[in-house]
């Protein structure tokens, strides 16, 4: 896969091949009072989630990045309630994080222990609209030059949220490629060492991050890279929710790194994600050699009420965008 440039706090990528990553083992928690199983991800050293006060019913397992347990749930009345820890993930070294988010949502489908959505039955009704671009949905920032690394121009088009537009409640769309984009914080992975894995346009910032760091980290945040020309989208904040659809697989992921235009190339990359996306949908996620080159489609939804509070809380991620993804199956049916 082609090496992007990097432009100030812009993204550049690079793709490789799969690092050994070591999942936690996933876990359940029922409540004592005849209540439903909640499923969710041990962390990867194996803690357990914590026992909730409260009723019959148990919420879904959350999850926090690296080993903590999960959080107590409240059920309706009478008995306790156990939740599931979170997820675990390495990748040399570096832990990662888990979750469940479509156990609790009306997406159906399984998780894995990264969180990710396995068989929904959305993902087929979510491929039929966003099979087509065409003049009547494409958005006005589209420059035609965006393209995968093979040269297929890819156009951003528009879904309708619930007011009638894609810049109210609604979402952006595009099929492309996944070059791994390894910028963000250092970590044991990014840039790699020295060898065949190693980064060599690797750069230790992202356009944006979370409330309490400098830079997102590449390999613990799901987040995806989007062109700097594409105004549809809060170019300003960033952290919009993006669906990342891959092989009947849904992963959540936030707007997180931009990329610009570089003068006397014939296009601009479209179709970038951290090596915690790819890691998630099963990616060959090597900063250097990883990705896959087609077959991605990237839902980012806008307007208000699309962005989490903390871009690097994945189990906020998640929730918000099953949410999201529900109501944009509702607006378009």
């Amino acid at each position: 896969m082609g090496i992007l440039a990097v432009v100030g706090a812009l993204s550049a990528c690079s793709s490789g091949n799969t690092n050994g990553s070591n999942a936690g083992a996933s876990g359940a928690g029922a409540g004592a009072g005849g209540g439903t199983t909640g499923v969710g991800g041990s962390s990867a050293a194996g803690t357990t989630g914590s026992a909730g006060a409260g009723g019959a019913g148990v919420s879904t397992g959350g999850m926090s990045a690296g080993n903590s347990g999960g959080a107590s749930g409240n059920g309706p009345g009478g008995g306790s309630g156990v939740t599931g820890g979170s997820g675990g993930m390495s990748m040399g070294g570096t832990t990662g994080a888990g979750g469940n988010a479509g156990a609790s949502s009306g997406l159906g489908g399984t998780t894995n222990d990264l969180g990710t959505i396995i068989g929904s039955p959305a993902v087929a009704k979510l491929l039929a609209l966003t099979k087509d671009c065409t003049a009547a949905n494409k958005v006005a920032s589209d420059t035609g030059k965006f393209a995968t690394d093979s040269g297929t121009i890819v156009h951003v088009c528009s879904l309708l949220g619930a007011a009638g537009t894609a810049d109210s409640g609604g979402a952006l769309f595009w099929n492309a490629d996944m070059d791994i984009d390894c910028d963000g914080l250092t970590t044991a992975n990014c840039p790699g060492p020295p060898g065949p894995d190693h980064d060599p346009s690797y750069y230790n910032q992202t356009a944006f991050s979370g409330p309490n760091s400098s830079a997102l980290t590449s390999e613990k945040d799901p987040y995806v890279v989007i062109p700097g020309e594409i105004k549809e989208i809060d170019q300003q904040n960033g952290g919009n929710i993006i669906a990342v659809i891959y092989q009947n697989q849904i992963e959540f992921a936030v707007f997180g790194d931009t990329i610009e235009y570089q003068a006397g190339d014939p296009n601009e990359p479209i179709g970038e994600a951290s090596v915690r996306t790819a890691r998630g949908l099963g990616i060959p996620a090597s900063p250097a050699t990883g990705g896959v080159g087609s077959g991605v489609t990237y839902i980012a939804f806008t307007g208000p009420g699309t962005q989490p509070k903390d871009m690097e809380d994945i189990a906020e991620v998640q929730a918000l965008g099953a949410k999201l993804l529900e109501s944009l199956l509702q607006n378009n049916p």
